[in-house]
């Protein structure tokens, strides 16, 4: 049986090779993480909203909840979407690598970070990122960049066209990007700088994969991913 299944598998992938795509992700986390730790901030971005937005562990919730979204989002337009699921890393992977590449021309952090005590488990989870996730490497915002791409993939796919009670789901997803994108300041991981610029760059990726034929111009490069 377990056989059966590795080979449905082998068979599936065979059919659909777009889904090689999905290695790219290893090669973001390793990026990542190696910036992460090597990487010292040259410019320290801060302004006057990141001021007036109230610390508020609460929004803890929604930043974590990027992690499973990011992921489950691509596997689920992986399986459901060719088109969608083409589109979403277009821009999402595109995004993250214009993000890497502007990490380390230029070198950037925060400072916006107070000391929160362990009142509650919100704020444990809060201390919790901060362990992981050094206040360097910001701007602009993968975070919001990815949430923003997934929410505007969401609003064109087909899949949310197909029966009138796809419209809830379609509007419950664009809410949490929008709550996962906004909790980025509620919890002071990125400046409001951060997260115009991230979403700057998905839109940008958007235009360019929803009117542009960016299709045809990678077809001999990428060819086994179309």
């Amino acid at each position: 049986m377990k056989k059966r299944k590795i080979e449905i598998l082998k068979e599936w992938i065979a059919g659909h090779k777009y889904c090689y795509a999905m290695l790219y992700l290893v090669f973001y986390l390793i990026v990542f993480f190696a910036l992460d730790f090597t990487m010292e901030p040259k410019y320290i971005l801060h302004c006057a909203l990141d001021d007036r937005i109230p610390f508020c562990e609460y929004f803890i919730v929604f930043y974590f909840a990027w992690y499973p979204a990011f992921f489950l989002s691509l596997v689920w337009y992986m399986l459901r979407d060719k088109e969608g699921f083409q589109q979403l890393w277009f821009i999402m992977f595109n995004g993250i690598t214009f993000c890497l590449i502007c990490y380390v021309l230029f070198p950037n952090g925060l400072n916006l970070r107070e000391e929160v005590p362990n009142r509650n488990i919100f704020c444990v989870l809060v201390n919790l990122v901060r362990g992981v996730d050094a206040p360097v490497n910001v701007c602009p915002s993968i975070h919001v960049s990815s949430s923003v791409s997934i929410a505007l993939v969401t609003a064109k796919s087909k899949l949310f066209k197909e029966h009138k009670g796809h419209k809830g789901r379609k509007a419950a997803i664009i809410l949490l990007m929008i709550l996962i994108s906004i909790s980025t300041l509620f919890v002071k991981q990125h400046s409001v700088i951060d997260v115009v610029c991230g979403a700057a760059v998905s839109l940008v990726l958007y235009v360019i994969a929803y009117h542009t034929n960016w299709r045809k111009l990678l077809k001999g490069k990428l060819k086994v991913l179309l």
